[in-house]
């Protein structure tokens, strides 16, 4: 069977994989060249999520030894670390939230551990600047971190030599049929026939499943409600060691490679723009009040260190903030992947789409069909 894949970022690129592993003839479709996109450029903190719903926890929680389970199946630079994620306040009142979602965890039976200052500066991040801590600190051992632009490439590099079909710079422009889907249009006018697509695209979601009168909502840019805009910030190489992910009071940090970090503040997010204004200039104006903050955190780290870069993405957040995965309504064999947290979920989607593209359903995906949206769309 022939199957397309549109959208050429970490989830469509595990999809594209796991597809072409099964012995379908896949093609990658893409507007841009991966690189440059949002899964190439994002955080990477890969965690089980606990927000509340049963279904999305059990989702993140499998997508950690999915991660193994790829990870094993690549070569080149290693990209997935699981050296788990420390927390900690320097308020009353954050002490209190930080307990409360630790507490949260452990009714999950996902691993919490708490430290002193003096452990976690022995043991977990030594220099770490923690004279106004409140309560402990919260280490969850389960939880990991990818190098992204490494993941990215070795997905591709991995889809490549599975026999995938990798067409970047041409963006696609129409649907090939409506009930059944059996193609794409890209905007140079090729047209490329399949028995199935698999939309992957992220923010272009609506504009693809438009071609067929149906929709996904998503959470617009600047909607008070959620945040979907986030600045991330690379950092040249840092004079600290560090291992794992950290979530200090105003700032999160993640090893990167070669000794760099990444670097993000939600309320840095906050002060983002939507609309006109330009993204990439926004995100250098607000980069160097993120690297500030480095050396509040990890003294001595920020000395010499430059932004490397600053991307500013916008998150294909549905709207009411849970992945949806599944056959689009009134369009036959067209499948929808449209989610955040799209780095985390990667690996295990591309397993999980393959297989019911191929026939086999998934209990983990039930709780997610664009069906919850149909009676509230136009």
């Amino acid at each position: 069977m022939r199957a397309i894949v549109v959208g050429a970022g970490s989830i469509g690129g595990c999809v594209a994989l796991n597809l072409a592993e099964q012995g379908f003839s896949v093609a990658l479709v893409d507007a841009q060249d991966p690189g440059d996109g949002l899964s190439a450029h994002g955080f990477g903190w890969v965690n089980a999520v606990d927000n509340g719903s049963d279904a999305y926890f059990a989702l993140t929680a499998e997508s950690l030894p999915a991660h193994e389970r790829l990870a094993a199946r690549t070569d080149g630079e290693p990209w997935f670390f699981r050296r788990g994620n420390l927390h900690w306040a320097d308020s009353a009142e954050g002490a209190r939230r930080l307990a409360g979602t630790a507490a949260g965890y452990r009714a999950r039976d996902y691993p919490v551990e708490e430290y002193d200052v003096e452990r976690a500066l022995s043991e977990l991040q030594p220099g770490l600047a923690l004279d106004d801590v409140h309560g402990p600190l919260y280490h969850y051992p389960a939880d990991a971190h990818v190098i992204s632009d490494r993941f990215v490439a070795a997905v591709h590099a991995r889809c490549r030599r599975e026999g995938v079909e990798i067409r970047t710079g041409d963006r696609v422009t129409g649907l090939l049929g409506t009930d059944p889907v059996r193609g794409v249009v890209l905007a140079s006018g090729e047209r490329i026939r399949a028995d199935v697509v698999i939309t992957c695209a992220g923010r272009g979601t609506q504009a693809i499943l438009a071609h067929v009168g149906a929709g996904v909502p998503l959470v617009e840019p600047g909607d008070p409600g959620t945040l979907t805009m986030g600045l991330l910030v690379r950092t040249s190489p840092v004079p600290v060691r560090v291992e794992r992910v950290l979530h200090a009071p105003e700032l999160s940090v993640r090893p990167h490679s070669g000794g760099r970090l990444v670097l993000h503040c939600h309320d840095v997010d906050h002060d983002l723009e939507p609309g006109d204004l330009d993204r990439a200039e926004q995100g250098r104006l607000a980069a160097t009040r993120v690297l500030d903050r480095l050396g509040t955190v990890l003294p001595g780290a920020g000395d010499g260190v430059e932004v490397e870069s600053a991307y500013v993405g916008v998150r294909p957040m549905p709207a009411d903030g849970l992945s949806v995965l599944g056959w689009v309504p009134g369009a036959g064999a067209l499948y929808v992947v449209v989610t955040h947290s799209g780095l985390t979920l990667a690996p295990l989607l591309g397993e999980l789409v393959a297989r019911e593209v191929g026939g086999a359903p998934s209990e983990l995906a039930a709780g997610f069909r664009p069906e919850r949206f149909t009676a509230r769309l136009p």
